[in-house]
């Protein structure tokens, strides 16, 4: 259990950092972000994620802000792994 949290933890962080990383490259040059060839690689790296939480989320939320709320998804989940795996090897702490 402990390594399959472990692949989890570092995926989640992975997908964190590419959406962090495309911001930071579309902001350098937001007019023309989707010219650029590494804004869309990383577009297309976390599409699946963006995907899903289009899925999920309402139809009244914006397609732009569909990136936002997953990152913020990932976030939580990134601190609930944390929490997780702390549990696991160290139950005493939470009681």
């Amino acid at each position: 259990m402990e390594a399959f949290l472990a692949i989890v933890h570092n995926m989640v962080m992975l997908v964190g950092i590419l959406y962090m990383a495309q911001l930071l490259v579309g902001v350098f040059n937001w007019p023309a972000r989707e010219n650029n060839v590494v804004y869309r690689m990383f577009r297309f790296l976390t599409s699946p994620v963006t995907n899903a939480v289009r899925v999920i989320t309402p139809d009244n939320v914006a397609d732009k802000h569909v990136p936002i709320i997953a990152f913020g998804l990932l976030f939580w989940l990134y601190i609930m792994l944390i929490a997780l795996r702390l549990y696991e090897k160290r139950p005493e702490l939470f009681q």
